[in-house]
């Protein structure tokens, strides 16, 4: 049960940021304006680009963690296909995420990703590892 419930807490985490960026403008003023001044805006259509990979991610990590649950990945026998893929993604987004902070110097948005990304390095190796 703990499992189940700690991929539904990453489901949300990861997820709603997703349905919240799709239910608004595609590039939202503040995302624009706290690129326009960093290298990602000197790539053609970076900003775009940046923001349409990290969407893609957000839906892509919790649709993995979804097909791991309803195929029962999470049990002992099971193969943890598409939950490790998904945490794999989530590595990936909270990587892209951490680098985009400190790239703009919003240290301590970055810090906070970058304990995202700990906590869930931390929950997959403790509990979602093959040998347990």
């Amino acid at each position: 049960m703990k499992k189940i419930l700690i991929l539904i807490i990453l489901i949300v985490i990861i997820g709603v940021p997703a349905i919240h960026k799709l239910s608004g403008d595609f590039i939202p003023s503040w995302f624009y304006n706290k690129f326009s001044g960093s290298l990602i805006n000197k790539i053609p259509f970076g900003i775009n680009i940046s923001y349409f990979i990290i969407i893609i991610l957000e839906i892509l990590a919790p649709l993995l963690f979804i097909i791991g649950i309803l195929s029962r990945e999470y049990l002992k026998t099971s193969s943890l296909k598409f939950i490790s893929l998904g945490f794999k993604t989530s590595y990936l987004l909270f990587t892209i995420l951490t680098f985009g902070s400190f790239l703009v110097e919003d240290y301590s948005n970055g810090f906070n990703d970058f304990i995202y990304f700990v906590g869930i390095c931390f929950l997959e190796s403790t509990l979602f590892t093959k040998n347990q």
